[in-house]
């Protein structure tokens, strides 16, 4: 059974929610990562993206150094165990709206789930499954004329 646990990125990035945004912005930059967990006392609590960085801080011409993570972060957070089913995960990024998803067996977080994850996910079901991959084709090729137009 595919879950959490085998389709997260371990590389998740936490910094607690009274760093300053432009340290989370370094982190970020740094890290080659799109979002950061904020954490509060050490357990996962929200989460910073670059969307978050563009809306609530660039669009209002606001400091990043003057702002502490906590007062932009997103929250609440979504979580899953490490065992939570790839469907259930899916259902729960549609429901809420969001492209990530933090992996946590409680207080620590494991990692985190992006929409890049399911991509890889999806690429590696499909190279693996020879005989879906040339139904996959053949519909394709049988359907052309119809999209063609």
């Amino acid at each position: 059974m595919n879950n959490a646990q085998n389709i997260m990125s371990k590389k998740a990035i936490a910094v607690e929610l009274s760093s300053s945004v432009l340290d989370v912005a370094k982190l970020m930059d740094k890290n080659k990562v799109s979002g950061v967990i904020i954490t509060k006392d050490g357990k996962p609590y929200g989460i910073i993206t670059e969307r978050d960085m563009l809306s609530k801080i660039s669009s209002q011409n606001k400091k990043p150094s003057e702002v502490k993570a906590g007062d932009i972060m997103s929250f609440p957070l979504v979580i899953v165990t490490p065992l939570t089913p790839v469907d259930e995960i899916v259902e729960k990024m549609i429901l809420n709206k969001i492209r990530r998803i933090v992996v946590s067996n409680g207080d620590e977080t494991l990692g985190i789930i992006t929409v890049t994850d399911f991509i890889k996910h999806f690429h590696s079901m499909l190279s693996s499954d020879k005989e879906y991959n040339k139904k996959l084709y053949q519909d394709l090729i049988e359907d052309w004329e119809y999209w063609a137009y």
